[in-house]
């Protein structure tokens, strides 16, 4: 590798800012007047000259050349005030440069009340954005930068949107999202072509590095910063050259690749000594010090972290200050300094805290519970746990606040290491109170949030239009495969012209236009009521069923071989474990969350594999017959195991032995405890089947004289009879995944049951679904299954059965949903007891075990275990 003991030490000198006086810059005459002529040629030909390095110039060059094209109105601007703003945003430039931030925040506030025009204005917000910005104030900063852009729209002056652009980006990804960061960054580097301006393409270049980065894509981020690097170099851009080169040093030094890790970290302290930059020349200090620290120069490194810490102070840079306190904890932990380790690591945490910082937060705290693991006799690992599960905590809390379920899937798999750390920590102090919360957070908590808050009507209205369209789209395709006069679409007479064209102009104008406003519509709507995390693992646990057994299933998001368990068993005994998976069953596992032949065709005897899901004492005590109830919560990608054909024994499965019901997560189920049992039958069952169906019939049942059937006469009437309250409702149909609304019933050809529908009316009490997909849909593997099933179980149902994959339109199908209805006529017995007495049945019939796994145990019952009123 480079030779460390030689390292330069960066300084802030030098520098990549304008000098001089900008009002006899060579260009000033030029761009003032092309500002100020008629002539469209004249402004054109100001594109010919070489633009202006200094930024109060350049940004003028490229808007009066822009403005050909846009037919932007430069208004007049008085000599004296021109020249005032141009030595006015050079000397903030410098003074950002130079990391006095205190003058140039004095400056910008001064020239954003005197200026006389907006692009002055705009340059005065961004460059008061910035100053903020680097200051760690995050929200003021957001609102400058959102000024500008409002402003510097109302002027056209796109040159201006793409700075505002490239300064939101790294507040994104410091306070959003990766995910929202990268469109910030494209849109500025789509500017950046588009005004032919390389310094700021190479800026939302790098920019877009640091996105991948976040994401996990290392390579591409390596490619993003050498690309960024290569533009800068171009147009000989010093400050961006050092650090791009920065970051490509971090990353060959985290890709364990110390040699090229030297060699582009001393290309950045070099380039960083030839100008002003105390952040930049801090961040190179700071990665200096972390690979002397990685390859044993515990002294090297604490003195690169001292003189980080020093110009931090000296320019009263909070986030570095932060880092600080983290880098000499590292230290002390290097020194066997358990005590100093902890105080600087619980500092830094505080810091993270105030700060809003996610990343650094989450370091601290990891980082503090190690040093706490490393204590004498186990004294810190309470205290450990505890930091884990602080760490996680945060997490959630900034998933809480985002209502973009990208983002909130972005930060689970960002900070795996996280979730996996305070599981394991969990399982090995024993602590199931934490445990359950963290394997919650990784379930996922939108339909938790989901049940105790109220859906905005307006918010609703929209997913239902957008949610239409869509399926009207698939159905389309359908139709295209159906005898002629069985499908199509039919509108209602009074639906406008303009929504039955877009309708009718197929799945390739809709799926561009409706698509992904569909699938965001459902998915930002269940972000927003994203349940915040809370200290409530007893209160979970005190809620579960009395004299039921449960089991708590979370594979962990780093490894994903080793599964984490919870079991709590019928007298209240709580055993927490891990083991690890074979690859057999990782592979059957990945089977059952496909649409696949491979899928349609399991038997029992394919899923023995699956049997290791279970603890090996559990396992046993069902086979004996000594488990009555069991109550399963399996997070991700667990879910659609078929839970009722997991073997117990050489010749036994699940739901012969017990009754089981399925729950999404612990803070649902505590919901749906305090919801209660469903009241008694007290009017007629809605009986719906589609007639596309051609095996499902119930002919048995309907002239079973325990039940009352009340038998829609149309499609949209039974849609309308399922979000009317219903006590109970049969519905015999196809169950079709789709983008967009995920999931959605096809009633008949005219008529389809969305997430929408569910969501702005009350499900039936008790709601019976045989159809396919009903409670998840393939692929599902880290976030909560959204579907009819499920949303129905949050909105009003106590119970609900409902598929885990493809259920069998065939004659076994029918027979195995008529006899677990038979005994739901009444409301007494619950919907795990019946398909636990109908598996039973099945299962003690000739060859039952070479059956197809889809024609029976793809049915699972939701929900939790109720004592009788």
């Amino acid at each position: 590798m480079a030779d460390t003991s030689d390292f330069p030490r960066p300084s802030a000198h030098g520098g990549d800012a304008y000098r001089g006086d900008i009002t006899e810059h060579r260009l000033a005459k030029a761009v003032r007047d092309a500002w100020h002529s008629d002539s469209p040629d004249r402004r054109t030909a100001l594109a010919g000259s070489p633009p202006p390095g200094a930024i109060a110039l350049r940004c003028r060059y490229r808007h009066v050349a822009d403005s050909v094209r846009t037919g932007a109105v430069l208004a007049p601007v008085a000599l004296e005030s021109w020249n005032r703003s141009l030595i006015a945003e050079t000397e903030i430039d410098n003074a950002v440069h130079t990391g006095d931030f205190a003058r140039a925040a004095r400056m910008c506030e001064d020239l954003a009340r005197q200026c006389d025009d907006e692009v002055t204005l705009v340059n005065a917000l961004i460059g008061s954005g910035d100053v903020l910005r680097a200051l760690g104030r995050a929200e003021e900063a957001t609102g400058r930068y959102e000024s500008a852009l409002r402003h510097s729209g109302s002027c056209l002056y796109r040159f201006g949107r793409l700075r505002a652009l490239v300064g939101m980006g790294h507040l994104a990804l410091a306070h959003h999202s990766a995910v929202r960061a990268t469109e910030l960054f494209e849109e500025a580097l789509g500017l950046a072509e588009q005004l032919e301006d390389p310094l700021y393409a190479a800026n939302a270049v790098s920019g877009l590095g640091e996105s991948a980065e976040r994401g996990g894509a290392l390579n591409r981020a390596v490619e993003m910063y050498e690309r960024a690097h290569a533009l800068y170099v171009e147009v000989a851009g010093v400050t961006g050259q050092a650090h791009a080169a920065q970051r490509v040093g971090v990353l060959h030094h985290r890709a364990g690749r110390p040699q090229a890790a030297g060699t582009w970290l001393v290309l950045a302290a070099r380039a960083f000594e030839r100008f002003d930059d105390p952040v930049g020349t801090v961040n190179v200090l700071e990665s200096i010090g972390d690979l002397l620290l990685d390859v044993g120069d515990v002294d090297e490194a604490e003195a690169r972290y001292q003189e980080a810490h020093a110009l931090a102070v000296d320019h009263r840079l909070a986030s570095a200050m932060a880092h600080a306190a983290q880098n000499f904890g590292r230290v002390a932990q290097a020194r066997g300094d358990r005590a100093g380790a902890i105080a600087h690591f619980e500092q830094a945490g505080r810091s993270y805290r105030a700060q809003g910082d996610l990343l650094g937060l989450c370091n601290a705290l990891t980082r503090l519970a190690d040093s706490r693991d490393r204590l004498p006799d186990g004294a810190g690992r309470a205290a450990a746990v505890r930091d884990r599960v602080s760490a996680v905590f945060a997490i959630e809390e900034y998933r809480a606040a985002h209502h973009r379920a990208d983002a909130q899937q972005e930060y689970r798999r960002r900070f795996s290491r996280v979730y996996a750390s305070a599981l394991r920590a969990a399982v090995r102090a024993g602590a199931p109170e934490s445990f359950v919360v963290v394997a919650d957070g990784l379930a996922g908590r939108r339909l938790a949030g989901l049940a105790t808050r109220g859906v905005p009507p307006a918010m609703s209205d929209r997913l239902t239009l957008l949610q239409h369209l869509l399926v009207s789209s698939d159905q389309r395709w359908l139709a295209q495969s159906r005898p002629p006069g069985t499908g199509g679409m039919r509108f209602p007479a009074e639906t406008p012209r303009q929504e039955r064209l877009i309708r009718l102009l197929g799945s390739t104008a809709i799926g561009g236009a409706v698509r992904e406003p569909a699938r965001d519509a459902v998915e930002d709507l269940l972000a927003a009521v994203y349940l915040p995390p809370a200290h409530e693992g007893a209160a979970l646990l005190a809620s579960l069923p009395s004299g039921c057994h449960t089991l708590q299933l979370v594979i962990d998001p780093e490894e994903p071989l080793l599964l984490h368990r919870m079991w709590r068993d019928d007298r209240g005994g709580v055993l927490l474990d891990s083991t690890e998976l074979s690859r057999e069953t990782a592979e059957l596992l990945a089977v059952v969350r496909t649409d696949s032949d491979e899928h349609s065709a399991l038997r029992p005897r394919d899923l023995v594999p699956l049997s290791s899901l279970l603890p090996d004492q559990l396992r046993r005590a069902i086979a004996e017959g000594s488990v009555r109830r069991l109550l399963l919560v399996p997070a991700s990608e667990l879910w659609l195991v078929p839970w009722g054909a997991v073997p117990v024994a050489a010749d036994r499965l699940l739901s012969q032995d017990c009754a089981y019901m399925v729950c999404p997560s612990l803070a649902l189920q505590r919901e749906l405890a305090r919801r209660g049992p469903c009241r008694p039958v007290d009017r007629p069952t809605h009986l719906w089947r589609s007639p596309l169906m051609r095996n499902l019939e119930l002919t048995g049942l309907r002239g079973d004289g325990r039940w009352t059937f009340a038998v829609p006469e149309s499609g949209q009437e039974a849609k309308a009879a399922l979000g009317a309250a219903a006590h109970t409702a049969v519905v015999l149909c196809h169950g079709r995944p789709a983008d967009g609304p995920g999931h959605y019933l096809e009633l008949d050809t005219d008529a389809w049951l969305l997430p929408a529908d569910i969501l702005s009316g009350t499900p039936p009490q008790r709601l019976y679904l045989f159809a396919c997909w009903g409670t998840g849909v393939p692929g599902l593997t880290t976030t909560e299954p959204v579907t009819i099933a499920t949303l129905a179980l949050v909105r009003a149902s106590v119970e609900v059965l409902a598929t885990v994959g493809e259920y069998g339109d065939t004659p076994d199908g029918d027979q195995f949903a008529q006899w677990v209805l038979e005994l739901l006529s009444e409301s007494g017995v619950p919907a795990g007891q019946a398909v636990h007495e109908a598996s039973r049945r099945i299962l003690d019939l000739p060859g039952a075990w070479d059956w197809p796994v889809r024609d029976w145990a793809v049915l699972v019952p939701l929900g939790t275990f109720h004592s009788p009123r």
